[in-house]
């Protein structure tokens, strides 16, 4: 038998939490699921936060959360750090 590879998915977001909701939904119907899922946040509000919250008991798997402040458009510095601490030998983004 083949042995799975691990993979992290990168979901970036900012204050938009009901595409996020939808985009980890989508995630909890695949057949084969991530190793563990970072959600790089550019700044969202706390409504993201709370969505996390909701989601990460629904999840077999780590859902991690990294966010940093607003302070205008910075996605790649937050997708840098998400793929700094992945733990997989594959890379979602």
């Amino acid at each position: 038998m083949k042995k799975q590879l691990s993979s992290t998915l990168i979901i970036a977001t900012y204050n938009w939490h009901q595409a996020l909701e939808l985009v980890l939904i989508s995630v909890q119907n695949q057949s084969v699921l991530p190793s563990e899922i970072i959600i790089a946040d550019d700044g969202s509000t706390q409504e993201t936060n709370l969505l996390i919250d909701k989601f990460k008991p629904l999840f077999p798997i780590p859902l991690i959360h990294l966010w940093h402040e607003d302070n205008g458009f910075k996605k790649t510095i937050i997708m840098n750090k998400a793929l700094k601490i992945a733990k997989s030998e594959y890379i979602i983004q």
